[in-house]
């Protein structure tokens, strides 16, 4: 597990809100998903297409999907790099800006006054009083990886 607290702080406050991303063209997330953490600390996730997957973070800090083989890391400057090539920057707002490969496109995740996650592509993540996270759109939320 990670001693970074913007993992932890993440992961415990999906029980509030979560923050992240967007994936690459070839592996996308479907619209319509639902994170959750497991009894290990494991954060799972179910969308409406079928896709499903667990996020498992090992003692280097690198995050590993199981639904997408893509495997994260955090390089010296704190950007969250998937082995697809997508990159996960914070800015000095707090924004986290999404880039991905190949396709110039970026997308940028904000928190609302209402603890609710938006992405400038139009996905919405909020928290059900289960602690779940549902994520509405093309996009997940970078709190997930760390960000």
């Amino acid at each position: 597990m990670s001693h970074q607290p913007g993992f932890w702080l993440a992961t415990r406050q999906w029980s509030l809100a979560a923050l992240l991303l967007s994936l690459t063209p070839q592996v996308v997330f479907a619209a319509d998903c639902t994170y959750r953490k497991d009894a290990l600390g494991h954060t799972r996730y179910q969308c409406d297409d079928g896709k499903q997957g667990t996020l498992r973070e090992d003692a280097l800090g690198n995050i590993k999907d199981s639904g997408t083989g893509i495997t994260w890391r955090t390089d010296p400057l704190g950007n969250r790099k998937g082995s697809d090539g997508t990159t996960y920057r914070k800015d000095s707002l707090g924004n986290v800006r999404v880039s991905r490969p190949g396709t110039g496109d970026t997308v940028t995740w904000r928190k609302d006054s209402l603890g609710n996650l938006r992405a400038s592509d139009g996905t919405t993540c909020r928290t059900n009083s289960l602690g779940q996270v549902r994520c509405d759109g093309p996009s997940t939320p970078p709190a997930l990886l760390g960000q």
